[in-house]
């Protein structure tokens, strides 16, 4: 699990490391330059490279890395200033890359261009994450004409800590010069991850450099074997009475099948018993095709309520009227619930449970529990808290909000996993961890690291795959988990 931190968190790492453990500004910045060079260097070798530099002091990172390149005998290199360093930092920078007199080109240099062309690689260090709005007027028509030449030059480009132009604020209208690969100075940019932008960064990638504390932070980016430690095994004695019994609650004519991976995939994620509850018109095909499980009638299903250790409302459920009605009593519930799919919107709002509570929408039913035709992830933030629920944000980037403000990504980016019944999937998923004990906030985690796993594996091994080929992989994923054995 690797710290994610906004803006301000670094900008306040920053004058901590200054203010009380007196550590030099200037330190800090030669140490990271000659890092990311280091990093560059491994990257693209000795290939032609071009600097781009800017006015504070991302672009002094970036005449750290220039020099520190050429001291090492690079010569196949330039530096662009396209804008004029203005920092204290990076002017003292500028100063010194000056007197080494290696090809220092200002922007409205006609060999500026030729130069761009040529490059292996640009390093961005134009704009880092000292914006607080978008760029406008001259700065926002310069980095336009870097993203045309981008285009046009097929340019490989490296930023320094985030693209140009990339902000907390972004929207997709916003000119941004977009990224082969980022090179974070010791912590990802929590905005970085944001679904809007994710696709603008490239490959992510963190750097340390000699903070004396870590940042303060409570976003964090899940990763591979992180799930290992979210998902406790079971005991060698366990049986299906102490593994958990979820009940899935949804299903409606034509839309049987959502109902059915949601079931197999709670027990792919090692739930003992697993009840379908659905309408009196299914019981019979689904009983026939799931001999595992027992099905009922939602009816039954509320009759027998003690029998359940968690309850998944809504795959394949169908937006009838009397959906709302069906849900309300099991709302009132002691159970741990998960609301997804159909039920989220029969979901009607009033007092948030007291009980353990995971919503799972993407982004479109997302907006239309928030009545809104937009939304920035504050507003996901904003909206677990007022709901006192964990709320998991299905996306190419999933994100992960407790009521108490922790956030978690995962950084899925896998198209095969974008396909019917995945999201069913997940929601069975974390149904069985809450079923087996597991707080809302860790199955909410955990569920979604080993889906995203459970994807990659599938598509490894299958290319596209559909929902049933998921439910194989999430099968040897959460037994690995659950005995301590490794994946096959």
């Amino acid at each position: 699990m690797r710290l994610l931190v906004s803006s301000s968190e670094a900008r306040e790492a920053d004058r901590q490391a200054e203010l009380l453990w007196d550590y030099p500004s200037e330190r800090l910045m030669e140490e990271a330059g000659i890092r990311l060079q280091l990093r560059i260097e491994s990257l693209v070798g000795r290939g032609f490279k071009v600097y781009l530099i800017g006015t504070g002091n991302n672009g002094g990172d970036g005449l750290v890395m220039a020099r520190h390149a050429y001291l090492q005998g690079d010569r196949n290199l330039a530096v662009v200033l396209v804008e004029a360093p203005r920092s204290p930092l990076a002017l003292t920078q500028l100063k010194l890359v000056e007197r080494l007199g290696f090809p220092l080109l200002e922007w409205s240099d006609p060999k500026t261009k030729i130069l761009l062309e040529r490059a292996d690689v640009w390093i961005d260090a134009v704009w880092g994450t000292g914006l607080k709005r978008a760029l406008e007027g001259p700065s926002a028509g310069r980095l336009k004409e870097l993203e045309s030449l981008r285009r046009s030059s097929n340019a490989t480009v490296v930023a320094v800590d985030v693209p140009s132009g990339l902000w907390s604020g972004y929207q997709p209208e916003q000119p941004v010069l977009v990224a082969s690969r980022t090179l974070a100075v010791q912590w990802l940019k929590d905005f970085c991850l944001n679904p809007e932008s994710r696709d603008l960064c490239g490959e992510l990638e963190s750097l340390s450099v000699s903070f004396p504390e870590p940042a303060q932070s409570r976003s964090a980016l899940l990763e591979p074997g992180d799930e290992r430690t979210l998902i406790p095994p079971f005991a060698r004695r366990a049986h299906k009475g102490t593994r958990g019994h979820v009940l899935i609650l949804g299903g409606c004519e034509g839309m049987s099948g959502a109902v059915n991976l949601a079931a197999q995939s709670a027990a792919a994620m090692g739930a003992g018993l697993v009840t379908l509850g659905v309408d009196e018109s299914l019981v019979s095909s689904l009983a026939a095709q799931l001999p595992a499980f027992q099905v009922r009638t939602s009816f039954q299903a509320w009759e027998r309520r003690d029998a359940y250790d968690a309850v998944v409302v809504g795959p394949g459920w169908g937006r009838t009227p009397d959906r709302a009605s069906l849900l309300l009593p099991w709302w009132e519930s002691h159970l741990p619930l998960v609301i997804d799919a159909d039920a989220l919107q029969a979901w009607r709002g009033g007092q948030p449970r007291s009980a353990p509570t995971v919503f799972t929408p993407h982004p479109g039913e997302f907006r239309s529990l928030l009545q809104k035709d937009s939304f920035a992830l504050s507003d996901a933030e904003a909206w677990a808290r007022t709901q006192s629920a964990v709320l998991v944000l299905k996306n190419a980037v999933t994100w992960i909000f407790s009521p108490h403000g922790d956030r978690r990504a995962w950084d899925g980016s896998n198209p095969a996993l974008g396909t019917g019944g995945s999201g069913d999937c997940l929601a069975g998923m974390i149904g069985a961890l809450l079923a087996s004990g597991s707080e809302p906030w860790t199955a909410a985690c955990a569920g979604v690291a080993v889906h995203g796993l459970s994807g990659k594996d599938a598509a490894d091994s299958k290319g596209w795959f559909t929902a049933e080929k998921l439910i194989e992989a999430v099968a040897l994923r959460a037994y690995a988990c659950r005995t301590e054995r490794h994946p096959i």
